[in-house]
């Protein structure tokens, strides 16, 4: 079956303007995710029955279901009892309140892995509890979580991609949309995967680089 490239040039406006609109949303997502996962993973480890539970229910609840069923439930249920958001926003809450369950369990394992010795240390030598964290706890996990983190931030990005199901204007759906009017289904979604893979593998570049920089 043949591939016409020649449509490529009518399609680049519209899928640019939805890589913009996948870019904003992942950065955001990318962003609150790393923030609230932090909250999570603190609240789990804080070793207090009224933190962690709630902590630890909503992780197995945002891990255990599909982010389509969440943002679903977002979009139309909030929607049913008079809370309308627009797509974009249930959009971005849907990506963040998954992804931060899975980041909450990265920063979770990365302060769990630090040595009990050295926290003990620290307390030996009179440290606070706040100064064992940022000064011992921290700069060790952080180096170990940058690997995992890199992988969900290509997964929040490949993730805006169910957004097309409640229409916002993301590449995929400005594929989806080309798609129809055209029928150059091929050439569209080829374009499309070399948009996601290009801004993946930026991704990825960027992050081994600040790995190791940073080692």
């Amino acid at each position: 079956m043949s591939i016409d490239l020649s449509f490529v040039g009518r399609f680049l406006p519209g899928l640019l303007e939805g890589t913009v609109i996948t870019l904003e949303l992942s950065v955001l997502a990318i962003t609150a995710a790393l923030i609230l996962g932090m909250v999570i993973a603190l609240a789990a480890l804080s070793g207090r029955k009224v933190m962690a539970l709630p902590a630890a229910a909503f992780v197995q609840c945002m891990r255990n279901t599909p982010l389509l069923v969440q943002l679903y439930l977002v979009y139309f249920g909030l929607g049913m009892i008079g809370v309308g958001l627009s797509a974009f926003l249930s959009g971005l809450i849907a990506l963040t309140a998954q992804n931060s369950a899975y980041i909450a369990e990265i920063y979770r394992g990365g302060l769990q892995s630090v040595s009990r010795t050295q926290i003990e240390a620290g307390k030996a030598l009179g440290m606070r509890r706040r100064e064992i964290f940022e000064l011992i706890e921290l700069p060790q996990a952080f180096m170990r979580v940058v690997p995992p983190l890199c992988n969900q931030f290509i997964q929040i990005i490949k993730d805006t991609s169910i957004l097309s199901a409640i229409a916002v204007g993301e590449l995929m759906h400005q594929g989806k949309m080309l798609s129809e009017r055209t029928a150059a289904t091929y050439e569209i979604f080829i374009m499309v995967g070399l948009f996601y893979l290009v801004i993946t593998s930026i991704v990825t570049f960027a992050t081994r680089r600040f790995e190791r920089r940073f080692a």
